[in-house]
């Protein structure tokens, strides 16, 4: 369900290539906006509804927050994991992601609002997002709505920036987001929170294992909640004069969220059978942007999904399955955001999902192989005030292989790999009017191939590495981008796909308990961009307008200075620009892109008490194309600030424990727009009490 009715209230959000957001009048776009896609690209819940053997063990390893393990690198990709039980602190899965280096997020709100994603200056299109290696995002968008993923399920996740793994899905650009969910807990997990803003939350998680552990299981129930009605300075869109600003109370931007979600594992020999089901509803309000308000506007998203994993011979040969069916509506009583008369837009999505993969041994310790086909199909039917489109449909077959070779000792480590990809779409173009016949039998096919090369070279064995990436991909117009939505969206089925080239190195450090790191250079160039262009006084249409490239530096460190105090953070320092045709254009910085974005946090104990402080930095950039300086959002800088403690009760058993957890958010209560029209949250606080046994 696309946000066609964005353009019918006069606006575009547009996201440039890049992270580029655009939010502005739509009248008021100089020329064909670098991106002008997010109205395109985003489920209606998603925009503004507020609804929003190696890589899994060579990775850096991010805890409490930010800082790095002692593991070795991975020639997969550079990878990020972050240990979501180890963090101290709040925040949603948007909180969370924008804290790595390369990888950062505009939000439209506070909890639970959208966020768009860019990793390495990409655009959100991308990004590949997947559940323990499955699959995660839509075909018709191209964005996966992993907002809406409860973070409850969740125990890692991480980011792959640069290459998407071969055995993950390879096709599809920038890199690529892996979460991981919750192994098997045992006993009983519970969990309260408080917030500012009508924030409250309970998640209460029994799991149990058989005696020999054979056998393991675990059930959970969650919900969360949040008024989000803060306070905020309405600049009224002229960020470089103070005399128009006002305070406002931000309405109708509530959220709530509740589900139930199991997971079970058996092993059997040399079986090892994993799976899990659970179901998730998403309800909200959706408040519209300053001045194109929709108070009395709500969005619905509920979902079944289930996976299934087989594992024989540790890991020789392995099958996965998943299956979800979604159903997303708008309510517009009184038609706030839409063309269409008054009344409800619903539509359901089915996907489903299969691989299997294949790992042999070739020559012992030197070379081994891993490989495999996978095929996915997906539909979706749309209703809007009682008009059903077409049923829309893609399948996807791959194929993909990667071969490890262990050379000079094993100290250099070369992994090539490569993927094949068919793609076959069968989706009518929507009607503009119901008196015109369905258009049948339409379908549209194509071939890709996504080679990617990883080296890492042990320059002192557990102690210092070089590791390198390159990558040629394909990203393949979305179903938005190709055939259009009613409402604003013409398409464009001569579209070409996008082109990525990337590559980085780095020089890492592992091994020491004391310091451990990575800098990382990288450079990322798209061809035949994809972005929306006005074609009329109400419609867009996708076109492949250029190229963009994007260069930059990334650091990792974590500095531990004695038993009670802990340093760490990232930095990334980037420089994404337009290299198109247009010569009003070519050179600039794309919009919303920082230069420079830092995260830091120092940890420490004070006797039985963790006090903690992080501090988020981002440089100034323009929010248009043109980069006006008139139009340029200032350098920010957030401060949190939090203490922990827990206890360890003998009634509650040798494991069991008591946490409290409080945090100040936004210290210095700075007013924070990361796209126009959409405020975040000034000053905030959150407290949790959890108990485990």
């Amino acid at each position: 369900m696309v946000c066609h009715h964005l353009r019918g209230r006069g606006m575009a959000l547009a996201i440039g290539p890049g992270r580029g957001f655009i939010l502005h009048k739509f009248w008021r776009v100089i020329a064909p906006a670098v991106a002008i896609w997010l109205t395109a690209a985003l489920p209606c819940s998603a925009v503004e509804a507020d609804i929003a053997a190696t890589v899994y063990a060579d990775t850096m390893v991010v805890t409490a927050g930010l800082s790095a393990g002692p593991t070795d690198p991975a020639t997969a990709s550079l990878v990020t994991r972050i240990n979501l039980e180890e963090i101290s602190g709040f925040g949603d899965l948007s909180d969370v992601l924008g804290s790595v280096a390369g990888l950062q997020m505009a939000r439209l709100g506070g909890w639970g609002a959208t966020a768009v994603p860019s990793l390495r200056g990409s655009a959100p299109a991308q990004i590949r997002f997947f559940v323990d290696g499955i699959p995660l995002p839509d075909a018709q968008t191209g964005l996966a709505g992993f907002g809406r993923l409860p973070m409850d399920r969740l125990q890692a996740i991480e980011v792959h920036r640069g290459v998407v793994p071969a055995g993950l899905g390879g096709m599809g650009g920038a890199g690529a987001i892996n979460f991981v969910t919750r192994d098997q807990d045992q006993g009983v997990d519970g969990s309260l929170q408080l917030g500012s803003f009508g924030e409250r939350g309970a998640r209460i998680t029994v799991g149990g294992a058989s005696a020999d552990n054979s056998r393991a299981g675990m059930f959970m129930l969650h919900g969360h909640r949040a008024d989000n009605d803060f306070e905020f300075l309405d600049h009224n869109q002229t960020f470089h004069r103070t005399d128009d600003d006002t305070v406002r109370v931000r309405e109708n931007a509530w959220v709530q969220e509740h589900g139930a979600w199991g997971s079970g594992r058996w092993t059997a020999g040399q079986l090892m059978a994993r799976g899990s089901l659970g179901t998730t509803r998403r309800d909200g309000g959706r408040p519209g942007s300053l001045g194109y308000l929709s108070p009395n506007a709500s969005v619905r998203y509920d979902r079944v999904d289930g996976q299934l994993h087989l594992d024989w011979s540790a890991g020789l040969l392995k099958a996965d399955a998943s299956f979800g069916r979604g159903n997303e509506f708008l309510y517009d009583p009184k038609g706030e955001v839409s063309f269409v008369p008054p009344g409800t837009t619903h539509a359901v999505s089915d996907d489903v999902f299969g691989r299997l993969a294949w790992s042999p041994t070739l020559v012992e310790g030197v070379v081994s192989l891993d490989a495999g086909l996978d095929w996915r199909g997906q539909w979706q039917t749309e209703t809007v005030v009682g008009l059903t489109d077409p049923e829309r449909s893609r399948r996807s077959t791959s194929a993909f292989a990667s071969l490890t070779a262990d050379l000079a000792d094993g100290r250099l480590r070369v992994v090539p790999a490569w993927r094949w990809q068919h793609l076959s779409d069968n989706f009518p173009a929507v009607r503009w009017s119901p008196s015109l016949p369905e258009e049948t039998g339409v379908e549209n096919q194509r071939e890709d191939i996504s080679p990617s090369l990883g080296v890492v070279w042990t320059v002192v064995p557990d102690g210092v590495y070089v590791e390198a990436h390159a990558a040629r991909m394909v990203r393949v117009p979305t179903w938005v981008e190709l055939f259009g939505h009613r409402g604003g969206i013409d398409g464009n089925r001569g579209l070409l796909p996008e082109r990525i080239t990337s590559a980085d190195v780095a020089l890492s450090l592992r091994g020491n308990e004391i310091v451990s790191g990575r800098i990382a250079a990288f450079y990322a160039a798209t061809d035949d961009k994809i972005i929306f262009v006005r074609n009329s006084q109400s419609t867009s249409k996708a076109d492949n307008f250029g190229r963009t490239v994007a260069r930059g530096v990334e650091l990792e460190l974590a500095l531990r200075l004695n038993e009670k105090v802990d340093l760490s953070g990232n930095l990334t320092a980037q420089k994404v620009e337009d290299r198109g045709d247009g010569p009003f254009y070519h050179g600039n910085s794309l919009p919303f892109l920082p230069e420079v974005e830092a995260h830091a946090r120092m940890g420490g104990r004070l006797g039985h008490w963790r006090p903690w402080l992080q501090v988020a930095y981002m440089s100034a950039n323009y929010r248009d194309r043109s980069n006006t300086e008139l139009n340029k959002a200032p350098a920010r800088t957030l401060l949190n600030l939090g203490l922990g403690r827990d206890w360890y009760p003998g009634w509650l058993g040798d494991a069991g424990v008591l946490s409290v957890l409080a945090e100040v958010i936004n210290l210095a209560d700075n007013a924070v727009y990361d796209v126009e029209g959409f405020p975040l949250p000034g000053r905030s606080w959150h407290f949790a009490f959890r108990v485990r046994r």
